[in-house]
């Protein structure tokens, strides 16, 4: 009976925990581990709290944080897997993820790709907080590239939830543990008068300029640092000067951020955001729509950040294809996309559409298979070309359409 009451509940964890991500125990009460599904081997992130060495108002926040997780579900928010809470440390498993500050090291250093992602990410934030801000009644906080997370298909999700406070409350500003994090307070903290016209969304409009700042400058050394705009784009310039702004009063809405750069020549008007938004409303675009985007999007996603295709748009054209009335259009972005994959998820993601395509009685789609054939043939195993794909090709040959017969013979040699 002794030996049951003293055994490791931390087995009871369907998670096996591996490697700490460095760094982030620096800027933060959690620890972050790597970790694995126990039976499945899925990847996931493991926030770990260590209760037994730790205070009781650190283990307060730690259960704070865990209780928002569980409760605020948002596209741009942390996504909550399990937890369990043991005698000695508190665990927290999520999707897999590394923090935004030693992620943002790891992009290219400049050019079209950086700009374009680093829009899609902010904007992903502002969104979180407007959720926040305006449908939750909430504070986070927390904002700096610490509580931001970036998951393996290169998006941004909100985290840090330790001090989240209602915004019906009084404007107390938390004392943040650990003290490194101070530097992302706003000034009206240690100001009385200024504090009395914070609003419900100012202390998270300094925060998201903090991020911005790091964004495209890197670590942010001392709050000094924010009157330098030299590395922020001329396209956000005037409204990170209004999210730094020395009168909480007069720092925007995120919900009025989100409108005003999502508008002809703002930051958050680009291709890659508008692709990606496209693709979350797939379901309620007509035919026409979704026939103009595919073909536009062939030729934009050279710009594109390879995780962001591999990870988040190319299962999406897939679905669109199986699942929807994308048509033919969508053949040619998803065979381009097709090139980031490793033969073996190749074999599992594309090759059985393209049998299924094969199959198909439309003569568009035929052509435009037979037109990128050059594209996928060599990806295709020899019993799956002689026993699904060259029966469906031959057909092509007694084609009553001149231009089918025609691509067929062109293709034939290469096959």
């Amino acid at each position: 009976m002794w030996s049951f009451f003293s055994r490791d509940s931390s087995k009871d964890f369907p998670y096996e925990i591996g490697e700490q991500v460095q760094q982030f125990d620096t800027k933060s009460i959690w620890s972050l581990h790597r970790g694995k599904r126990k039976g499945t081997n899925d990847e996931v992130s493991v926030f770990t709290y260590d209760i037994k060495n730790g205070s009781d108002i650190k283990l307060e926040l730690a259960k704070a944080a865990l209780k928002r997780l569980k409760t605020l579900r948002h596209p741009s928010i942390l996504q909550f897997l399990d937890s369990l809470e043991t005698d000695k440390v508190l665990y927290v498993a999520t999707e897999p993820v590394e923090p935004l500050g030693t992620h943002i090291g790891k992009l290219a250093a400049e050019g079209p790709q950086r700009d374009l992602y680093l829009a899609w990410g902010i904007f992903q934030i502002t969104r979180a907080l407007s959720f926040l801000n305006n449908d939750g009644n909430l504070r986070h906080n927390n904002v700096s590239v610490w509580s931001v997370f970036v998951n393996t298909s290169g998006e941004w999700k909100l985290g840090g939830l330790e001090y989240v406070s209602s915004t019906e409350l009084p404007v107390v500003p938390p004392i943040k543990i650990p003290p490194a994090l101070e530097i992302y307070d706003p000034p009206e903290k240690s100001d009385a008068n200024k504090l009395k016209s914070a609003t419900k969304c100012s202390s998270d409009m300094w925060g998201l300029g903090c991020l911005v700042w790091e964004s495209f400058n890197g670590p942010l050394k001392t709050r000094g640092n924010l009157k330098n705009i030299e590395g922020i784009p001329k396209s956000l310039a005037p409204l990170y000067c209004e999210l730094v702004g020395a009168a909480p009063a007069s720092r925007p809405n995120p919900a009025d951020v989100i409108t005003k750069c999502r508008k002809p020549g703002g930051f958050f008007k680009n291709d890659l955001v508008d692709s990606l938004l496209f693709l979350e409303e797939i379901q309620i675009k007509d035919k026409v729509e979704k026939m103009r985007f595919f073909s536009a999007l062939t030729a934009q996603i050279d710009n594109f950040p390879d995780n962001v295709c591999r990870h988040k748009i190319l299962p999406q054209l897939i679905t669109a294809y199986e699942y929807g009335d994308a048509g033919s259009a969508v053949l040619a972005p998803m065979f381009k996309l097709g090139r980031l994959l490793d033969e073996a998820e190749y074999q599992k993601r594309i090759v059985p559409c393209v049998v299924k395509l094969f199959a198909s009685t439309d003569r568009v789609t035929r052509s435009r298979l037979l037109q990128q054939l050059d594209l996928f043939i060599s990806h295709l195993q020899p019993n799956v070309v002689n026993d699904q794909i060259f029966p469906q090709i031959a057909h092509g040959f007694l084609d009553t359409n001149p231009t089918i017969r025609e691509q067929t013979v062109k293709v034939s040699t290469l096959i």
